[in-house]
Parts: structure tokens; sequence; C-alpha cells
């Protein structure tokens, strides 16, 4: 009998798959389940399992994360991974981590996680020779890493160049050129969740080095947060080394597109670069954004550019003249007038050249401002983080007209749009008939007499969330009152509201409401005792 282990930081999730099928039936044994990637850690070294479903968001570490580690202990361990989002189909005609499945929760039936434990099981069963290959493949990657690292950091010419020739990678010529792969974040919010984001940049490695084959001389690496692409050549007058990397790196992005339905931020710098100049190069590209107010996907930059690319501190209150007419326009939800709003400030932004990080961080903390006039529930934080990351003003301003769009959309209404359905009705009943439940998307379903994967499909369709996330927020809402008024102790309210474990409640409530339950009870007592 095999066994398996379950990770996801959603609990009724757990509970969801314990139920889904049946087990025994399959020769399988649940041996541990867990929502915390430390505790996995701990579970796979006393438990070994043979198989582990993982959720691929998982804080602390990812899924993905997860999986290399459990690899490195037990190289024959299979993985199915669980992903929540809707259009990751995209992302799996490209990705290669060689995980047994991918699988979509808000659709998952039982006869999907039959057919990939079947197929998990018929791997374990297959060949050592497989186990062995994955490990090469593993290690490769490890040495590639170090491959660039020795590159960026000026080690000696010819023992980098020995180190490469190791790996298979030819760096004959005397010559380099640079490049650099981002992501556009309005682009990835649309499709993907910050949770996808190392699976993201792996699928889009592994279009690169498909691309690469191509190309004599290129070599992608993946680093945090962008690829970095080198291209070794010589001077050659029948062939213009630019006009190949641009090549390389248009395909590239339009690979991306293609099967991923992601735009990227392309830079290269076309100097001729010796081995020993491409760290100083490389950390100037990264560190200072020169590229912030070059306008199309592909940039070109060169070392005079980088040397006139010059930005301004921004001026004292630069934003103030349009935050009284942003706080109207959302009050009406006048999507016109925000979109004329923001682009009157991208516009002075360009041509005042304003230093990006300090122009991002002055934009994040207005829509922060704006979020607690209007806006009921803790924000999301991931515009936030993508906000940071971002590689250029039309991105940058794309996500802010977005985020400011849906405090519009829902002011005063948490996070979701507020929808008079009797259907709704009756599951809001249910939910309040069964408050000290642990209530599940199964249970429900069987309520209304209806398929599970339907009735998620139909409540998200109508609701615009998962039911999880559902019942998560409207039991947070209650517990807010209640912790304002009431004298339970925490164990108690999180036992009344069906959250058996206090650690789990607190985890809870903070993702919803942004601080701990004592943060808050003890803020409340002291605005209370102030008045």
């Amino acid at each position: 009998m095999h066994k398996v282990m379950l990770i996801d930081d959603d609990v009724p999730m757990l509970k969801v798959l314990q139920q889904m099928i049946e087990w025994d039936s399959l020769n399988l044994h649940v041996v541990g389940s867990t929502y915390s990637s430390t505790k996995a850690m701990q579970m796979f070294q006393e438990t070994s399992p043979d198989i582990v479903i993982t959720d691929i968001g998982i804080p602390q570490k990812s899924g993905i994360e997860l999986a290399t580690i459990f690899r490195q202990q037990k190289p024959d361990t299979r993985v199915i991974f669980l992903t929540c989002h809707e259009d990751f189909h995209y992302a799996q005609q490209a990705v290669k981590l060689n995980a047994d499945d991918y699988l979509l929760k808000d659709k998952l039936t039982a006869e999907q996680l039959e057919q990939s434990l079947v197929k998990s099981i018929r791997l374990l069963k297959s060949k050592p020779m497989a186990i062995e290959q994955e490990v090469s493949n593993y290690n490769r990657e490890l040495f590639k890493q170090g491959l660039l690292q020795k590159a960026m950091s000026g080690a000696h010419a010819k023992s980098t160049v020995g180190y490469a020739a190791q790996l298979g990678i030819s760096w004959d010529y005397p010559w380099f050129m640079l490049g650099l792969v981002h992501i556009q974040y309005s682009s990835y919010a649309t499709h993907y969740t910050k949770s996808n984001l190392p699976l993201i940049y792996y699928a889009i490695y592994n279009i690169a080095i498909e691309v690469s084959a191509f190309y004599e001389g290129i070599t992608p690496f993946v680093e945090q947060g962008h690829l970095v692409i080198l291209y070794n050549y010589r001077l050659d007058l029948a062939h213009n080394a630019s006009s190949r990397m641009q090549s390389y790196m248009q395909e590239l992005c339009y690979k991306c597109c293609e099967f991923l339905k992601l735009q990227v931020s392309l830079l290269v710098m076309p100097d001729k670069l010796e081995l020993g100049t491409l760290g100083s190069a490389y950390h100037q590209l990264v560190q200072e954004k020169k590229e912030f107010y070059k306008a199309k996907d592909l940039k070109v930059i060169d070392r005079n550019d980088l040397q006139q690319h010059v930005f301004f501190p921004m001026p004292q209150g630069f934003l103030d003249p349009y935050k009284s007419d942003l706080e109207r326009a959302i009050l009406k939800n006048d999507q016109e007038v925000m979109k004329s709003i923001v682009s009157r400030i991208e516009m002075t932004a360009e041509e005042s050249r304003i230093e990006p990080v300090e122009l991002v961080r002055e934009l994040s903390m207005t829509l922060r401002s704006m979020e607690l006039m209007f806006s009921r529930w803790k924000s999301n934080e991931e515009i936030y983080v993508y906000l940071s990351s971002a590689r250029s003003l039309k991105d940058v301003m794309t996500l802010v007209l977005r985020k400011l769009e849906h405090i519009a959309q829902y002011r005063q209404q948490g996070s979701g749009p507020v929808i008079k359905e009797p259907k709704l009705q009756v599951i809001q009943q249910y939910i309040d008939q069964h408050l000290s439940d642990n209530i599940t998307s199964i249970d429900i379903a069987r309520y209304l007499y209806l398929n599970s994967s339907y009735f998620s499909r139909y409540f998200k369709r109508l609701t615009g969330i998962n039911f999880t996330d559902y019942v998560h927020q409207y039991k947070m809402k209650i517990a807010t009152n209640m912790l304002k008024s009431s004298s339970q102790s925490l164990e108690s309210l999180a036992m009344g509201l069906g959250y058996s474990d206090r650690t789990y409640f607190s985890k809870v409530f903070k993702k919803y409401v942004g601080t701990t339950p004592s943060e808050y009870k003890t803020r409340n007592a002291t605005h209370r005792s102030i008045k």
C-alpha cells in the first residue's frame, strides 16, 4: 500500500480531498495532512510518503519549493500540484517540473483525482532509471546556477569557461551580450495569482531554453524575479549579433504570449561585454530600472544610455492635486474620469522623470489611503508586490488604474459584489445554521442536491469568489463584531465559528482582517477607553 501526504493551507480543502475518493480502493493510505509548510517538512521525514499532493500557493515555502526538498530527500517521490486559478491551463502547456499532474481546485472531480493518482502509482512502479534522470536534471540546474554566479562575480575567465564546458555550454568566443526578461505584472495579474509566480517564471525559463535551441551561443538562466539571457558571440560581418539577440528575445516574447497568455518586458544591452565585465553591467541593469520610461516591450539600452538616463527626486506633494478628484471619481464609479486622472499622472511623471522607486511608493500610499476610506476589508496585498516589481511606467499605471476601478466597483461591499439571488439566500441560511461547523463546498452541494464541481463553478460565477473565501469572509465579519463586545476567550470564539484550531483561526483572521484577533481586540478596547 502506497502512502500519501496532503498539503494545503486551506484546511477545508484538506477535508474535501480526504472525502472525495475511496483511498483504500486504490491501495493508498493517507498518512498525514497539514496546512503548514514547516509541519509538512517534519511530517515528510516522519512518514516518508510515496505521493505528495500539495497546493502551489502555500505561505513561507511554496508547493514547488517543498517538492524540490522532498525530491532531494527521497528522489522517487511522486508529486501532484493543486492550484486554485482557473486560467492555469495556460501554464500547463509549457511547465516541465516533472510533476505527475496539475489540478484546478475549483474544478476538481473525484475522477480527475483518481486518474492522477493512478498515473503516480504507475510511475512509482516504473524503472529506477527515470529517478536517476530526474536527479541528474536537478543537479544540472544547480550547477548552471553556479555558472551564472561565477560569471557575475568576476571569477577567472578561463575557470568560468571550463565550468561551462562541463555543462555542455560552449563559451568559446570573446564577446557577450546581456539580456533580461521580466514579467509585465498588469498582464500577469489577469491570469494568475502571486503564489504561481515561481512556477510561471520556470515556465518562461523552459520556453527560453526551447527557443535557444535555434540560436547558437544563447544561454538562458532563471533568477528570482527575472531571467538572464547571455549571448556568446564573435564579430562577424555576415551576421549582426545585436539583431540576432533581439530576434531571439522577440520570439521568446511571442511564445510567452501564445502559451502563457502573458506579456513580458525585454531588456537588451547590445554592448560588446567581456566575461569579466558582465557582473557590473548586470547589477546596474537590475537595480536601477533605467528602462522605466521607455514604452516598448523590447528595450535596447547601451552603456551610454545608462549614463544619460537620469532620474529626479519626486516633488513634495506631487500627487496631492489629484487626490480629491480621484475620491470623487471613486464615489461615482466614473471610470473615464479615473482613466483621465491616471493618464495625467503618468504624463507628468514621465516628463519629470521621477525616480521610479519614489513614484511607486507614493502611488502605493495613495492607493492604500483610498482603500482605507472606501473599503471595509483588508486589501489584497498582491497589487503592492506587483507595483514594486514592475519595470515600466506603463505597467505601473495600468496596475494603478485597475486597482482604483476595483475600489470603486466594490466600494463598501467587502471583497465581492452583493447579488440578490434566491439560491444565494438559501446558501447563506445554511451557513448561519451551521456556523460552528467546518463547512465545505461538498456539504452545501449535497444540501442543494448538486454535483460538487458544478456547485463550485456556479458559486464563483454568482459571487465572484470561491465558496471557501466567502465562508471565511462571512465568519471573520462576525468575529470582528464579537471581538468588539464579547468577553469570550479566543478559543471559545474560534470553536463557535467552526475553527477547532486557534492558530488556524488567527491565521485566517489576519488574512481577511489584516491583524491578529488579539491585536484587534486590544485596539478596540483602547478606542473604547479613550471615548
